[in-house]
Order: C-alpha cells, then structure tokens, then sequence
C-alpha cells in the first residue's frame, strides 16, 4: 500500500503528483537533425530582414545596389549586358511612358531578361551583397522590376553602357553566352 501512495509516512510526508515521481524524458534529435532549428531561426532572421527591406523605397533599394556593385566588374558587366537586352526591347530610361511589346518581346524576355535577372542576384548572393532574388514582371512593361533602367541615375546608366565605370574598364570579362554587350561611347562633357 505504501508503494502505491509514494510515501512511506503519511503522516509526515505531503504526497506528490505522480507525474512528479515519473522520469523526465526530453526529445533529443539525432546529430543530422539538430541543424533543423538553427536553419529554422536563420530563415525567420532572413523573413525579419527581407520585410524591412521590403518597406524601402525603390531609390534606396537602386542606391544600395550601386553601392554594392561600385567595385566589382563582373557585376557591371552583368548589369550593362542586362540594360543592353533591355534597350533591345525598347525598355529604357528615357521611354517609360511609350514603352510598349514589340513582335518579339517575350521571346527576348523570357529567354534572355529572366536569365540574365537571375545570374546577376545569383552572382550578389555568392558574393554576400544581397539576401534574395528580385523577381522580374513580365506584365506590367512600365515598371519591369527593380533592376528596370528607369530606377536607376542616368548617369550611372550611360557610364554603365560604355563598359567603363569610375575608371574600371570591365569590357573584357570572360562569359558563357552567344551574345556580348555592344559598348556605346563615352560622351565627353
């Protein structure tokens, strides 16, 4: 009967909860499994940090982008080979309002635009200078996305066009494409 109660005295001794005499017993995932929480808090940091991005304004947004692209040459060239597939579209600062789909412009926007989107975010996130990918709206042909020509200075977009930016020439870069930019001028001012 005493084992039953969990005491020896009943008299002296408050009885305690059974739950309290049983074993604690936690769950402890195998040594594969125990990165799942840390990837899990990484993610939610990311979602915290991609929503207060999200609320800047598209200036701030393109500014940070010619912060971050300033000294590397693989990214201008990236960036002018993609205002240059752009331009082949009739997509450029100066048109915003009359910009309209010409006879092949999904074939060049889903074949070469969307690509050229991705290697460029790619190539930001190996490089640690972005967390995620823009994505590329094919749709609304006035506003493109955040790499649109229209976002972006104008004179950092002609001094991007001419393979040339701040004194980096990057007009040589090595790439695996059918296709090369074709460098405008320099306008002497």
């Amino acid at each position: 009967m005493h084992r039953l109660l969990g005491t020896r005295y009943l008299a002296t001794r408050i009885l305690s909860p059974v739950l309290h005499l049983a074993p604690r017993r936690t769950l402890k995932l195998p040594r594969v499994l125990q990165v799942i929480p840390d990837a899990v808090n990484r993610a939610n940091a990311i979602d915290r940090q991609y929503k207060q991005s999200g609320s800047h304004p598209t200036e701030v947004k393109v500014e940070e982008i010619i912060k971050q692209v300033q000294n590397e040459p693989d990214l201008l060239y990236q960036l002018a080979f993609f205002f240059q597939k752009c331009k082949r579209l009739g997509i450029t600062q100066d048109n915003v309002e009359s910009r309209r789909r010409l006879w092949g412009y999904w074939v060049v926007f889903l074949n070469n635009l969307m690509p050229l989107n991705g290697a460029f975010w790619d190539t930001m996130q190996l490089m640690g200078k972005s967390q995620h990918t823009h994505r590329l709206n094919p749709f609304r042909i006035g506003d493109i996305g955040l790499l649109d020509p229209k976002n972006f200075p104008k004179e950092f977009y002609k001094e991007v066009m001419t393979g040339r930016y701040k004194g980096l020439d990057y007009r040589d870069r090595v790439i695996f494409s059918w296709s090369k930019p074709k460098w405008e001028e320099p306008q002497d001012k």
